[in-house]
């Protein structure tokens, strides 16, 4: 991933210098003294000296839930925000050389708000985001002297880039859709005073007769899930279609129950179905 964002980087800056090809080298090697000192040509150095989450973009809600096909819900961790902050460099013979080498390499970056698309990597691409590009913002990188007496050199002007990428590194994970929902309500084991004798009485935990909450999807090729409408046979009852086609009924008891599938009042379909089951999809 970062490799190839220092490719587009250099890609980018050569397609962006008005420069003659094979004039000034593109690096990213760390600009320390040893380094330096070995140079021949004009060299513009892009030297990455940090990476973090930014974390001014990670929203309240870290995952996104999205419906797939056979009704599942697919749950994935949204792209993380990472910024990649580089020091740019120039190193020539002449002071009046690397002011102009670093002006055009600014002026080139200032024009760029984002990575042009047939830079950005394909591993990238899958974030659906465009990577953004900031140049001279901010402090460069704490105290300058002591960052290049880290580095064993000379002191040297340079650029602050930052590279903002989305990372989308999380595989979804398939959540299938609940199709029944059971319902039982109990009556509480407890001890009560007994009036009569001056003792205590259990009270039996009696079960209540079981209520399903079934889910299930009208599938049609030929008709939109806006003109579907279900009825319930054995009651009358409307069932409301939404307009992924998907349909939910309380209330019911164990046992078969036939379901019309209807468009323009006329029935397409008589569908039976067993509550509870594995399954209460309509094909039409």
């Amino acid at each position: 991933m970062i490799s190839e964002i220092d490719n587009a980087l250099r890609e980018f800056l050569l397609r962006e210098l008005p420069l003659r090809k094979g004039e000034v080298e593109i690096t990213f090697d760390q600009p320390k003294r040893q380094w330096s000192s070995q140079l021949n040509k004009p060299t513009l150095n892009i030297f990455l000296i940090d990476i973090k989450e930014n974390l001014d973009f990670r929203g309240s809600e870290q995952l996104s839930r999205e419906k797939t096909e056979d009704g599942s819900v697919a749950i994935r961790r949204n792209p993380v925000r990472i910024d990649l902050i580089y020091l740019i460099t120039a190193w020539t013979r002449e002071i009046q050389d690397e002011h102009h080498l670093l002006s055009i390499a600014l002026l080139a970056l200032l024009r760029a708000p984002f990575l042009p698309g047939d830079l950005v990597p394909v591993s990238l691409k899958s974030a659906n985001l465009p990577i953004r590009i900031e140049v001279a913002r901010g402090d460069l990188f704490g105290n300058v002297t002591d960052l290049w007496t880290t580095l064993d050199n000379e002191l040297h002007p340079g650029l602050r880039l930052v590279i903002r990428l989305a990372v989308d590194a999380y595989k979804p994970e398939i959540i299938r859709q609940v199709q029944t929902t059971e319902w039982r309500f109990l009556q509480k084991e407890s001890q009560q005073p007994d009036s009569f004798e001056g003792g205590t009485k259990q009270i039996e935990v009696v079960p209540s007769k079981t209520s399903f909450m079934i889910n299930g999807r009208v599938l049609s090729q030929k008709f939109s899930p806006s003109v579907l409408k279900l009825i319930l046979k054995e009651t009358g009852q409307e069932v409301v279609v939404n307009p992924q086609g998907e349909y939910q009924l309380s209330g019911l008891k164990e046992g078969d129950y036939t379901l019309d599938v209807l468009a323009a009042d006329r029935v397409l379909k008589e569908q039976k179905i067993h509550v509870p089951s594995s399954d209460y999809d309509l094909s039409v």
